[in-house]
């Protein structure tokens, strides 16, 4: 019985880990979702260098006094967002400062 009990946790363990491993493979917005849907500007680098060209890139928005930049990254079929992050204006400023000299 015991035995019985240790190979269902060990089975249930591993299709938990194979379920995270397929939720972490997954695109909750992809690129073309996003880049028809969400008014943006496009960067030619993500401010505070958050990842590099190869590894993804940035868009920015701007809604009311905040800045949204949005952070994709390559792999898959297409980038994916992995995170936005949301600045006062005044905030962004003070952080990234207020020029941008294109590379």
């Amino acid at each position: 019985m015991r035995r019985a009990i240790r190979t269902g946790l060990a089975a249930l363990a591993m299709l938990a880990g194979a379920s995270a491993v397929r939720a972490e493979q997954a695109c909750f917005i992809a690129y073309a979702g996003f880049e028809e849907k969400i008014p943006h500007m496009d960067l030619d680098l993500c401010p505070g260098g958050q990842v590099t060209p190869e590894q993804g890139f940035c868009r920015i928005a701007l809604t009311g006094s905040a800045v949204v930049v949005y952070t994709f990254r390559h792999g898959g079929d297409e980038p994916c967002l992995v995170r936005a992050d949301r600045y006062e204006f005044n905030d962004f400023v003070a952080r990234f400062g207020v020029d941008y000299t294109r590379p």
